[in-house]
């Protein structure tokens, strides 16, 4: 009998022990709570984070996730503070308290300058509480800022084209440029030598210093007698006669040489 009466005890301690821990933990999570909110009340962020942290440790609540958001946004440790203020949205029951934190979650993604989920934050907290002002007004300025981004965004864009744009005809007009230098070379290689510039001189040229004939009466010197120009007109006219003895053999025998270009 004392045997069953033992077991009994023993099994409503055990049952009760957990009640017993979890009440404990409550309590000192809510100590650590009230010593964070004084801490926080004196600025000492840094002691009302490590609170906090303890708090949630302890039991992880809303109200808990919700004031660690907030020594974490006063310490400029935004991105933080988002996922505390996500946590306590999530656990709160009282609507309240959920609008509150999706406002401080906004305020968090606004100073990270993404203010694409700020407007997200800010509307989730409108709809769990449509009077509040402050929220309205913080949504006003996001939207303003999101329509500022789309606009610089659209103007980079409009730019980088340009810049590409500029960027091919400077290349096609360079290319154009370098075929007519080539161009402009060749065709000036075609032309005569400036006075003063230094030029190849031709066979004719080089015939003619040489001692081959001599222009017409060049310097007034006499000019030639007539048997003298009759001799040279009847050598022309035989070597004329044997080039045009050549070239007829040449026909009959055909091409058999290449072109020498």
């Amino acid at each position: 009998m004392r045997h069953r009466i033992s077991l009994a005890l023993l099994v409503v301690l055990c049952s009760c022990v957990p009640a017993l821990m979890g009440s404990l933990q409550a309590q000192s999570s809510h100590r650590a709570l009230r010593r964070g909110d004084q801490a926080y009340r004196e600025k000492n962020y840094a002691e009302a984070e490590r609170e906090y942290s303890a708090a949630i440790g302890e039991e992880n609540s809303a109200k808990g996730n919700y004031n660690l958001g907030n020594a974490l946004f006063e310490n400029g440790e935004y991105a933080e503070a988002a996922k505390r203020y996500e946590e306590a949205a999530g656990l709160a029951e009282d609507p309240e308290i959920r609008s509150r934190a999706y406002r401080n979650l906004g305020d968090s993604y606004y100073r990270q300058e993404n203010y694409q989920q700020a407007v997200e934050s800010y509307k989730n907290s409108l709809r769990l509480n449509p009077d509040d002002q402050e929220t309205k007004y913080n949504l006003t300025k996001a939207i303003r800022e999101v329509q500022q981004q789309q606009q610089q965004q659209q103007q980079d864009q409009d730019q980088e084209g340009q810049e590409q744009e500029q960027d091919g005809q400077q290349q096609q007009q360079q290319q154009q440029s370098g075929e007519g230098s080539e161009g402009g070379d060749q065709q000036a290689s075609d032309q005569p030598p400036q006075d003063g510039e230094p030029r190849e001189q031709t066979g004719e040229e080089t015939r003619n210093e040489s001692g081959g004939q001599p222009d017409a009466n060049p310097d007034g010197s006499p000019q030639m007698s007539r048997e003298e120009a009759e001799r040279q007109l009847g050598i022309a006219a035989e070597e004329e006669k044997r080039t045009l003895s050549r070239l007829r053999q040449g026909n009959r025998e055909g091409c058999t040489g290449d072109k020498d270009w």
